[in-house]
């Protein structure tokens, strides 16, 4: 009989993937947790066979009233930097979902958690210290739990660390991380990373994945995108961190981003590529040169 599982921030890119992923594996149903129910993804996880419910996640109750019927749940808060005071938010919510996993006694949570910037190094990347607080609690709960730390979407170039301008073809990548390699992975294979854990509880449970698809300077993301997307021209801009910062100040997201970049810049990362595989021989993560190449169609109108 199919196991049933809730995803938690099926409103998002990742939790989107995650709820695909599970939708088409035998073995699950999947409840898909879009709160408001307007997520630009929903019709794309109905399509797969899943079935989207709305939630009011400041409710324990409207979570439990979720989790009825489900044996495990898929857990990313959702950072909505619109909102001044969203850590706070984020943490409740999350915290909500925990009591809610612990009532309901789930035997499985998979949690999309972070690193505590402040806790290591004194600096705010508020997206990441939201998750870390949230998995502290779930631990804190007994939540029967396994951690994802997830770099660096290859997805993010679609949205928050966009190509610039720079003349007809040319485009800048102002990511700030100088010659240090990022970390990076597709959401689709983290959605299939989630499909082997939950196949696999007792392989998995109590441990912490940090997951990975691909490790690229931003020249070398430079030279794969203009190799794939020609005639548009892709080239490194070598901004500092406070340049990004500057360069962003119009968006909200723009301090905790560039404190991210420094912190990826400042403290070695868990990130491993073969790790990542061995998770599961039989899974192909995908290179960002294949994840472009695949891409190209969408990345040129989407930098056009």
């Amino acid at each position: 009989m199919a196991k049933v599982i809730a995803v938690f921030g099926a409103n998002s890119a990742l939790g989107a993937a995650v709820a695909k992923s599970l939708a088409k594996d035998s073995n699950f149903m999947v409840k898909a947790v879009d709160p408001d129910g307007s997520s630009p993804y929903s019709s794309e996880i109905r399509a797969c066979g899943a079935q989207v419910v709305p939630c009011n996640l400041h409710d324990v109750g409207s979570i439990k009233q979720v989790l009825t019927g489900c044996e495990c749940a898929f857990v990313t808060t959702v950072s909505n930097f619109n909102n001044p005071d969203f850590i706070d938010d984020e943490v409740k919510q999350g915290m909500n979902i925990a009591d809610a996993c612990t009532s309901s006694k789930l035997s499985h949570v998979v949690f999309n958690t972070g690193l505590h910037t402040v806790k290591i190094i004194g600096i705010a990347a508020r997206h990441l210290v939201a998750k870390a607080e949230v998995e502290a609690y779930m631990k804190g709960k007994g939540v029967p739990l396994t951690s994802l730390l997830v770099p660096t979407t290859y997805e993010d170039l679609l949205s928050i660390l966009q190509p610039l301008p720079a003349g007809q073809n040319n485009r800048w990548l102002a990511i700030p991380m100088g010659i240090t390699s990022l970390d990076m992975i597709s959401v689709d294979d983290v959605g299939d990373i989630v499909r082997v854990i939950f196949n696999n509880r007792t392989g998995h449970l109590h441990k912490t994945h940090s997951v990975c698809g691909d490790k690229q300077t931003i020249k070398e993301m430079a030279q794969i995108l203009s190799r794939h997307l020609s005639p548009l021209y892709f080239k490194d801009k070598q901004v500092t961190i406070h340049e990004y910062q500057e360069l962003n100040s119009q968006f909200p997201w723009s301090q905790d981003y560039a404190n991210m970049f420094d912190f990826y810049l400042r403290v070695d990362q868990r990130f491993n590529v073969d790790a990542t595989q061995r998770i599961s021989p039989s899974l192909r993560i995908k290179s960002f040169d294949e994840w472009v190449q695949t891409n190209a169609g969408r990345l040129k109108k989407a930098f056009s």
